[in-house]
Formats: structure tokens, C-alpha cells, sequence
């Protein structure tokens, strides 16, 4: 396993803890996978009610210099209204990112 791979499984795990903790009355995240090389993110989320998960397909992100925005596009799911909504909502938006995992994001990307 090279570094730049440990790195980013390191980084998967410690975004999924994260994730979880701040969608938890939502549901849980059952994947987060990272591709730092073509910058493309994968995953899965169980949502409350829900017999299936929700997966999620990010086409290209962009981290800024500083590691604490980062912009999604090309995102897809498997339902096409919460598609249709992040093509709305979500595409090419700055999202912040807390400081403390903005260090660990740096040192991925």
C-alpha cells in the first residue's frame, strides 16, 4: 500500500466518523471512499426509513489552497430527485470545513 493511499484511508475513516456524527438523526454513512488521483468521491448513506442506501457519486472536487472549502460537481445518486436537487443546490458551492480536519485534508490532497 503506498502512503499517499494510507493517507486517504486514514482521511476516509476520520470524514466518516465525522460525517456520522453530524447526520446521526438522519442516518448513518456506511461508505466514504476518496480518490485523491482523479478526485472523485464515492458513498453511501443509509437514511432513516429507508430500505436502501443512498449512494452518491462526486465527479470532481476542488479543495482550496488552505485545505478549508471544498466545491463538489458532477454529483449523481441513486434517487434522481436528490440528484436533480444537488445539481441545484450543492454543484460548485464552497462548502467550509472545520479546521481541525482541514489540516488532515491538506496533508491527502
Amino acid at each position: 500500500m503506498q502512503l499517499g493511499s494510507k493517507r486517504s484511508i486514514l482521511f476516509s475513516s476520520a470524514f466518516k466518523a465525522f460525517a456520522n456524527y453530524k447526520i446521526r438523526e438522519y442516518g448513518k454513512m456506511l461508505r466514504f471512499n476518496l480518490d485523491t488521483k482523479s478526485k472523485k468521491i464515492h458513498l453511501e448513506i443509509m437514511l432513516e426509513g429507508e430500505k436502501e442506501a443512498l449512494k452518491v457519486d462526486i465527479g470532481r472536487y476542488e479543495v482550496n489552497s488552505d485545505a478549508t472549502e471544498v466545491k463538489f460537481y458532477e454529483i449523481e445518486t441513486s434517487r434522481t430527485w436528490i440528484t436533480k436537487m444537488a445539481e441545484n443546490y450543492l454543484d460548485g458551492k464552497p462548502f467550509e470545513i472545520p479546521r481541525e480536519y482541514a489540516k488532515l485534508l491538506k496533508i491527502v490532497v
